[in-house]
């Protein structure tokens, strides 16, 4: 990943040297003093005696500048840039990122919180967008929070032994009471509800929660799932969860691929459930992180089944299921009520592998049928629904890899599956199979084109900002 790597630098009483005129100079100097700063200004070219104090300070790791912010590019600060590597400080030049070795980014401050928004030097106006929108969705009191928090780590420490038993207990409590009381600026009620909390028993106690990760456009994943991925320590996903929503959980998360692939299950379903089991017995908080909705075809009824039988607390987090998203995504509303009054959910291969399915029931002119996991029984299953009475010409979409970037839609009709799905490799993500005269309707509702109206309504940036 060629991206900087966002790090938090003390300056405060430390050196730094600030190089240059004007507004840029300015409102850097401002920055720089905000945080005490030990700043050395030179506004010209700077003199044999001012190079050699820095390169005397630079001899002793105590009294090191520890960085170099130079405001305007001009001849007399570009002759100084071969001087400056020499010496080994980190430098940042204002508007010229190949010059610099790092940035200073837009920053939204809440005390001693502290968020930076960068682009690597590429462009500062979009960070300062970024900024504004974090400023209006972030509370002021938030500070409040942290010097809190900043009052009971020493204590949370010396009876909380492990780490994941004191992330539980901060999670729990910061988005809690307590933590409400904190931003109320209740100090005394947030310090009493934490005291008896830490009074309580902190054996560790282990939490699964099924969340489902919708169709793989990562805004899609609800709020409540978002949270749930990023406090646990262990995250059990499929192989149809995006790499987009992968990518959300903790840096420092146990990941495990327990995904099933077309003709090859290195984990059954059964040695699944034992693992859920296993690690929250240890006291981990794990996200068992599902495509779409755990409990639509996701094998979550049996997942949560023998975690409460073993008497591990469990939740479940439903996701969009991939039928809607698509749906929402291509333009096919799944019904319509002069096409398709109802819609009927299925999965291809247990369809094709139990004798009794009623091939006459869903062969429904008015129906919409969605097929999950179907794919590579598209043509077997064209040809019961078409032996059961579905016209050869009722069209279908197939769908791949919805929601996301790399979404694909092929178009046909059940008497020519076979060039339709040549289209499509399945191994390059997962195919959904919409069948029924709802298909036809892409045509006018293919998202695209509403994209375009509303974008032509909207010209202000932070609007497109926010929506993304």
């Amino acid at each position: 990943m060629n991206a900087p790597l966002p790090f938090q630098l003390q300056i405060t009483s430390r050196p730094v040297l600030l190089i240059g005129t004007g507004e840029a100079a300015e409102a850097k100097a401002r920055l720089l003093q905000e945080r005490d700063a030990d700043i050395t200004h030179w506004h010209t070219t700077p003199s044999k005696d001012e190079r050699t104090h820095v390169e005397r300070c630079n001899r002793d790791p105590k009294t090191r500048y520890v960085l170099v912010v130079i405001a305007e590019v001009n001849a007399w600060t570009e002759a100084l840039m071969p001087w400056l590597d020499s010496e080994r400080l980190l430098v940042n030049v204002v508007d010229a990122p190949q010059l610099s070795q790092g940035f200073i980014p837009a920053i939204v401050s809440r005390g001693r919180i502290q968020i930076g928004i960068g682009t690597g030097g590429s462009s500062p106006v979009l960070a300062r967008f970024v900024r504004t929108r974090l400023e209006q969705a972030l509370p002021q009191g938030l500070e409040r929070l942290a010097e809190f928090a900043d009052r009971w780590q020493l204590r949370v420490r010396q009876i909380l032994d492990t780490v994941s038993t004191r992330r539980q207990f901060w999670e729990r409590h910061l988005s809690g009471p307590a933590g409400q009381a904190a931003l109320n600026n209740e100090p005394d009620l947030a310090d009493s509800i934490l005291a008896t909390a830490l009074d309580a028993d902190h054996s560790p106690q282990g939490r699964v929660t099924l969340v489902g990760a919708g169709p793989g456009d990562a805004s899609l994943l609800t709020l409540k799932g978002l949270q749930r991925l990023q406090e646990a320590d262990v995250v059990l996903y499929d192989k149809l969860v995006s790499p987009e929503v992968l990518s959300l959980a903790r840096r420092d998360a146990q990941m495990e691929d327990v995904g099933k692939r077309r003709g090859h299950c290195p984990t059954p379903q059964d040695s699944i459930n034992a693992r859920l089991v296993e690690l929250g017995e240890q006291g981990l908080t794990v996200c068992r992180l599902k495509g779409g909705d755990p409990y639509l075809f996701g094998r979550g009824g049996e997942e949560a089944l023998a975690l409460v039988q073993a008497g591990i607390p469990v939740e479940v987090v439903p996701g969009i299921t991939t039928a809607s998203a698509t749906a929402a995504a291509t333009g096919i509303p799944l019904t319509h009520r002069r096409v398709a009054r109802s819609v009927r959910y299925i999965t291809g291969h247990l369809a094709l592998q139990q004798t009794d399915t009623d091939w006459q029931a869903l062969a429904q002119a008015q129906e919409t049928l969605v097929i999950y996991m179907g794919f590579t029984h598209l043509q077997s299953i064209a040809q019961r629904l078409q032996e059961a009475g579905l016209k050869a010409t009722t069209p279908f979409a197939l769908i791949q890899n919805a929601t996301t970037p790399r979404q694909q839609v092929v178009h046909g009709q059940l008497n020519g599956v076979d060039e339709a799905a040549a289209e499509l490799c399945l191994e390059e993500g997962p195919i959904l199979v919409i069948i029924g005269e709802v298909t036809r309707l892409a045509q006018e509702l293919a998202p695209k084109a509403v994209d375009d109206v509303l974008k032509s309504q909207h010209t202000d940036p932070l609007y497109w900002l926010q929506s993304a």
